[in-house]
This record gives structure tokens, C-alpha cells and sequence, in this order.
């Protein structure tokens, strides 16, 4: 058996979820397990009752969760922060969940001087697609962000099922007790590593089995930036052509920290077309590596080190084929938060045609005593 079906919603959920990713409820018998979600309620009805009031106050936990999930506030057109702990969504910037109390991005026992990653993610289907392929993820836990951003690749919606599956998978290797949510910020680096890798390979796997299964999901894939961001470190799993940028505090430079799985990028690197070659080629976006392509499919591990102030943004290739690196920088240097800079660059990719979908993840480092105790 490879789905759990959620008691509550009936969402086909990938094996080793431990809460519904459709409407929250645990898939644990377990009563400790229950108890996160049914002691407190989930931020999304909180919101939403402020915005309809006329819903009746008897509605189950899991239909107004469902409910908002389906009809989001007006007020907030970003990605939600997921509790690893508990699974419910919180509104950045939040340094506890409204769900289960758990500490999210400040750690439980933060010095003044520690750094603390602020995040925010947004997507847009763009000016031409009609659907969008595109998944990006926050999660987060006692000091830890994790973010993803996953471009899915297929005709009809075979790509947006293969960018779908590699979101519920990582979020399932990482959510919960039971996978080692609690102890996240103790992991040694080559740990980090390999946990990120190995929720890559079964996600790859997942594709792969979904594509054998239909006919219509035949030849689907998606690329993958997974990026674990803890105290003055981010350690990036990826396959593809999204990108993970770092721009710095001292002098604001940008690099980029990825390498593009693409046959122009392999040309341009060998010398063969330049890059503004590159930027016109009609193969480039072609990929050599993604998930869904060939079974032994292994991530590139990147580490970088991190001051406070300084950014990175992860993207997919909706936004990087209309806006340049040295943009995505000022973009970066003339604004004041995560949320601004996402909107700011989705925005700016839109109105140079937005011919594919954009991702856009963006998280600032800054030091524990300049956090506001409320956020």
C-alpha cells in the first residue's frame, strides 16, 4: 500500500505522512498525536472567521480547515509556514504555532547574537499558463526553515502531479515526531545531507511509480530546491533549473549558489555558446537530470555559510527567464521584508510577460535581539 487515506477529509495521502496534508487531521492513532490538532485550532480558521462570520460555529475542526484551505483570505495571497511539529499553517513572519504552541523560527533557547531566518513564498500561475506546475513549501521548527520549490514538467497536468507528489513527500519525511522533527537543530551536516537526499530519491521515486501508472502522467518531472536553513548555515539539495541565490549583507553581491541541470547551461560551461547565447537558445530549457527521469536520480549538495542580513531567494525559471541576478539584488537591497521582496519579484516577472509560472522563496537572516517578540 502506498497511500494513507485520511479518515476525516478521505485525501490519498503519500505513505509516510503522519498528518493529512489536505485538511491537517493526524493519520496517528496515536491520542498524543490527536491531541496537537484538536487542542488548539489551526490559524486558517481563525482567519477566515474574521472574513465570514456567518459560518456557523458548529462546523467540524477538519470542514473549516478544509473550507479555508479551498477559499484562502483575501489578506494573505502567500505560502504558509508549516509546524514540523504539528502540521498546522501559520502566517509569516511567526515565531510559535498557533497550533500546538511549538517554537518555529526563533529556537527555544536563542542567545541575542544567534541569527534567526525570516521567510516568505509566493506563486503565480503568470500571464500565459493556464495552470500552475509550480509547488513551493516553508516549513519550520525550533530554529529551522525548510523550503522547497519544485517545477513541475508534462503535458496536461502531468507536470503539476509530479511537483504535487515531491512537495507531500519531502513535507512527510520531515513532518511530525515520528520523523525526527523535534531534533531537526541537533543534526550534524552530513545528516542534514543525507536526510535531505533521501526525501529527494523517494520523491523521484514516487514520480516515477505515478508516471508508470497512467498513460496521461507518462514522461512527467519536476526540478527540486530543497534548502535547509539553520544558525549561520543553509545546506541546498537540488536537481534542475531552479535556482537558489545568495546575496550578501557586505556589499551586496549576488551568486548564485546552484549549477542549472540544463544541455545550454553544459554548453556554456564547457565554452561551446555564450550567455547571451544561452538566454536565446532554443534548448534551454531542456534538462538533463530532474526527478521522474531515471531511477538513481542524486541530488547536488551545496553549503554556504550565512551573516546576519544577508538573503537568499530560491526560484524557480518563471522568474529567472524576465529578471536578472543583478535584479533579483536590488530587488533585495531596496526592500525591507521577505514578503515585500516575493510580491516585488513575482510582480516585476509579470510585467515582462510572464510567459511561465513563478516561484519565489525569500529568507533574511537577522540576529535574535532584533526579532520582534510577537512576530
Amino acid at each position: 500500500m502506498d497511500k494513507r487515506t485520511c479518515p476525516h477529509c478521505g485525501y490519498d495521502n503519500v505513505r509516510r505522512a503522519v498528518f493529512c496534508f489536505q485538511c491537517g487531521a493526524s493519520l496517528d492513532n496515536s491520542s498524543a498525536q490527536r491531541g496537537i490538532h484538536r487542542r488548539h485550532r489551526p490559524v486558517e480558521e481563525a482567519v477566515r472567521s474574521l472574513h465570514h462570520p456567518e459560518e456557523a460555529p458548529d462546523s467540524s475542526p477538519s470542514q473549516r480547515l478544509r473550507d479555508a484551505k479551498t477559499d484562502p483570505s483575501p489578506a494573505f495571497d502567500g505560502t504558509p509556514i508549516t509546524c514540523l511539529r504539528c502540521g498546522t499553517h501559520n502566517l509569516p513572519p511567526a515565531n510559535t504555532c498557533t497550533g500546538c504552541g511549538a517554537t518555529l523560527t526563533l529556537p527555544d533557547d536563542a542567545a541575542p547574537a544567534d541569527l534567526i531566518p525570516r521567510a516568505a513564498a509566493l506563486s503565480s500561475v503568470g500571464k500565459v499558463r493556464s495552470n500552475n506546475e509550480d509547488r513551493i513549501g516553508l516549513w519550520a521548527r525550533q530554529g529551522v526553515v525548510l523550503a522547497l520549490v519544485a517545477d513541475g514538467m508534462g503535458g496536461a497536468l502531468a507536470g503539476e502531479e509530479a511537483s504535487r507528489l515531491t512537495l507531500e513527500i519531502i513535507q512527510a519525511d520531515f513532518l511530525g515526531e515520528a520523523h525526527g522533527s523535534e531534533g531537526l537543530h541537533d543534526l550534524p551536516d552530513d545528516e542534514v545531507a543525507g536526510k535531505l537526499r533521501a526525501a529527494i530519491r523517494r520523491a523521484n521515486r514516487a514520480v516515477m511509480r505515478r508516471a508508470a501508472g497512467k498513460r496521461e502522467f507518462q514522461g512527467m518531472g519536476t526540478t527540486v530546491t530543497l534548502a535547509f536553513v539553520h544558525g549561520a548555515q543553509v545546506i541546498i539539495a537540488h536537481i534542475g533549473d531552479s535556482r537558489a541565490y545568495l546575496i550578501s549583507s557586505s556589499g551586496g553581491w549576488i551568486n548564485q549558489i546552484t549549477d542549472d541541470h540544463s544541455f545550454v547551461e553544459a554548453l556554456m560551461a564547457a565554452g561551446h555558446i555564450t550567455p547571451e547565447q544561452a538566454a536565446v537558445h532554443p534548448m534551454r530549457n531542456v534538462l538533463y537530470r530532474a526527478l521522474g527521469q531515471v531511477d538513481d536520480t542524486e541530488a547536488d549538495l551545496y553549503v554556504r555559510p550565512l551573516s546576519a542580513g544577508d538573503w537568499l531567494v530560491l526560484c524557480s525559471d518563471g522568474l529567472t527567464r524576465h529578471v536578472t541576478g543583478a535584479e533579483i539584488a536590488e530587488i533585495v537591497r531596496t526592500s525591507t521584508a521577505p514578503d515585500e521582496v516575493t510580491h516585488r519579484l513575482v510582480a516585476l516577472a509579470n510585467e515582462r510577460g510572464g510567459e511561465d509560472n513563478i516561484s519565489v522563496v525569500a529568507i533574511v537572516m537577522e540576529r535574535a535581539d532584533e526579532v520582534e517578540p510577537g512576530a
